[in-house]
C-alpha cells in the first residue's frame, strides 16, 4: 500500500526497466547531478496507481509541490532547471519540436494486433517511408556531436533512448543497417553513450 508522505526530493515515477520514456527522464536527472527518488513499479501495481496520476500517464514527476507528467514537458523542466534546455526561445522551439518527433516515432511503429507476416510487411513499409523520413529530417537538425553542437541538452538524451531502442534491435523487421545512412544520428548516439553521467547510470 502507497501512503502520501512529505516529498524531501524530486521522485520520478516510471515501469521497473531501463528504456524508453523513463530513461530519458532518470538520464536527465543524474546528467543534472539531482539525487533522486527512482521509484519503480510493477506491471501489477500499475491499474490501481494508474487513476491516482496526472493524465493517467507515466513516467511522472514530483518535485515540491509540483507533480508533472509526461516525459518531454518532464524533460523541459529539468534541463530549464540545470542548465541543459537551450535559453534562446527560438532553439529551445527547435529542440521541443525534435522531442516531439520522438514521440510520434513511438506511437507510429506497426505492429500491434498483426499476424507475424503482416508485421514483417508492415515494419519494412514503415522503415522505408516514415522512419527514414524521420531520420532525415532530424539528422538535418544535428550540428555535430548533439544537436546543437558540443554541448549536451535534454533533446539529446530523448533522441538517444529512441535510437538507443532501434540500435539494440528493439524492433524485429527493421534492419539496423537503415541508420548507417545518416552518421551523424550514429555519432550522437555514440556521443550520449560515451557521456559520463551516462555510463555511470547505465553501468
Amino acid at each position: 500500500m502507497r501512503t502520501a508522505r512529505r516529498i524531501c526530493r524530486p521522485k520520478l515515477t516510471y515501469f521497473d526497466f531501463d528504456g524508453s520514456r523513463g530513461l530519458e527522464c532518470r538520464l536527465a536527472l543524474n546528467v543534472a547531478r539531482v539525487e533522486f527518488e527512482d521509484d519503480r513499479i510493477k506491471r501489477a501495481e500499475w491499474l490501481a496507481l494508474k487513476p491516482t496520476l496526472p493524465y493517467g500517464a507515466l513516467p511522472v514527476l514530483e518535485d515540491g509541490d509540483l507533480k508533472l507528467a509526461h516525459s518531454s514537458p518532464i524533460l523541459c523542466y529539468v534541463g530549464r532547471k540545470h542548465g541543459l534546455h537551450p535559453t534562446d526561445l527560438v532553439t529551445a522551439a527547435r529542440h521541443e519540436a525534435l522531442m516531439n518527433s520522438v514521440e510520434d516515432l513511438r506511437n507510429k511503429v506497426p505492429g500491434r494486433g498483426l499476424s507475424d507476416d503482416e508485421k514483417k510487411a508492415a515494419r519494412e513499409a514503415f522503415a522505408a517511408g516514415w522512419l527514414s523520413q524521420w531520420a532525415e529530417t532530424v539528422s538535418s537538425e544535428v550540428v555535430g556531436p548533439f544537436v546543437a553542437g558540443d554541448t549536451l541538452h535534454v533533446v539529446d538524451l530523448k533522441l538517444y533512448t529512441i535510437l538507443r531502442a532501434y540500435l539494440g534491435g528493439m524492433y524485429d523487421n527493421i534492419s539496423l543497417e537503415l541508420f548507417e545512412k545518416w552518421p551523424k544520428l550514429a555519432a550522437l548516439h555514440a556521443a550520449v553513450d560515451a557521456h559520463p553521467a551516462v555510463r555511470s547510470w547505465l553501468d
